[in-house]
This record gives C-alpha cells, sequence and structure tokens, in this order.
C-alpha cells in the first residue's frame, strides 16, 4: 500500500496494491478477531467479528459476528475489484484506528448479492483494519462522494 500524510488536509491515503498479509516478515494467521468499537453502519451493536479467508473462494473472506450474533459479511480485498481502488481517510479514523503508516491498514469491501443472482462491491463504505491491534471501523473516506456502492464485481 502506498500512503502519504496530506499536512494541510490531515488525513491519510491508501491504496490497496497485490502485497500478501504481512507485518513485516510476519504473516497474519487467520482467523482473526476483530473489535469494532462503533459497530458497522446499520449494525452498531455488533463490536466483536471474526475474519478469516474462504479457501476455496480466493480472493473472499467470510467476517462473522460473535456467538451473540448471527450477522455475517461476504468481504473482497479492493485489489481484486479495481486496481485503482484509493481512500483519504480522514485524520479523525487515522487516530481511533492507530494507523502511522499505510502499511499498519488492511482495507476490505463488502460484497452485496443483487436480486438477479449479480454480486456488486461496496467501495464507498469500506472496512479498514489496523493490522496490529485488529481494531477496525468501517469508515465514510473523505473522497466517497466519487466512489460507487454498488461497483459490478465481474460475476
Amino acid at each position: 500500500m502506498a500512503c502519504r500524510m496530506l499536512s494541510l488536509l490531515r488525513m491519510l491515503t491508501l491504496q490497496e496494491n497485490k502485497a500478501e498479509y504481512r507485518t513485516g516478515n510476519q504473516e497474519i494467521k487467520f482467523p482473526v478477531n476483530l473489535t469494532f468499537p462503533s459497530g458497522i453502519l446499520g449494525f452498531e451493536g455488533i463490536n466483536k467479528y471474526s475474519l478469516q479467508p474462504l479457501a476455496d473462494l480466493d480472493p473472499f473472506f467470510w467476517m462473522e459476528g460473535d456467538a451473540e450474533n448471527n450477522q455475517a459479511f461476504l468481504l473482497v480485498p479492493p485489489v481484486h475489484v479495481l486496481d485503482t481502488y484509493s481512500i483519504e481517510i480522514s485524520q479523525m479514523d487515522v487516530d481511533i484506528l492507530q494507523l502511522n503508516e499505510s502499511d499498519d491498514a488492511l482495507i476490505f469491501n463488502i460484497v452485496t448479492f443483487g436480486s438477479s443472482q449479480s454480486m456488486t462491491v461496496n467501495l464507498k463504505g469500506p472496512i479498514v483494519i489496523n493490522r496490529h491491534s485488529m481494531q477496525a471501523k468501517q469508515v465514510v473516506p473523505v473522497n466517497a462522494m466519487t466512489l460507487p456502492t454498488t461497483y459490478p464485481l465481474n460475476n
């Protein structure tokens, strides 16, 4: 991922690339437990999720609420959807997630199924995870107006 701090606007710009999920030389071991202090938009009451790759459906991931909740989401890293995907995260979100640089973040997008069996990806509301603390937040990027909520996924 590439990062640049914009001192005037005080935000972090993240670009997803094809890097493996590693922190330095250490690979992230899945499943991981995520904490969403403010929940996900529409599901604010659910703060704990488990995230794991779907081995038979690479590059998709499954994010499931804890045992008390049966809410789950299909996620995909944006690089598998749109190679030019870039988001600008506000300083408030950077501070909440305690991101010091772009390499601290994992980015995923939620996949939805349409009535005609088509799949779309929400590029406007990505899930950003601090890969060190596993603290997560669904953010509304500063550049959200340029991003669609229903980007077609090649089915």
